[in-house]
């Protein structure tokens, strides 16, 4: 004898998500088209680039600032010392 009450609550539970997974992929499915897959790469890749150029421009604009800082410095140091050029 085979207990049924076991299987069915299993068995209910795994066709439960199935039909859940299958109808979900079929709303992706049909929402991406391939105008739709382009247009959400090029956000994608937009964003991403965005991103990139933002850190390259705070790094460099920390690295003029760091060079102008050390200019300035040597340019005290220089005057303090009353070396003139003339």
């Amino acid at each position: 004898m085979i207990n049924k009450t076991m299987t069915t609550p299993i068995m209910d539970k795994t066709v439960q998500t199935g039909s859940y997974i299958a109808s979900i992929s079929t709303a992706i499915g049909g929402f991406l088209s391939l105008s739709n897959i382009a247009l959400l790469l090029g956000i994608a890749s937009t964003i991403a680039l965005f991103i990139v150029q933002y850190r390259r421009t705070q790094s460099s604009e920390i690295r003029d600032l760091e060079y102008h800082k050390a200019r300035m410095a040597a340019l005290k140091a220089t005057s303090k010392l009353g070396c003139s050029d003339e």
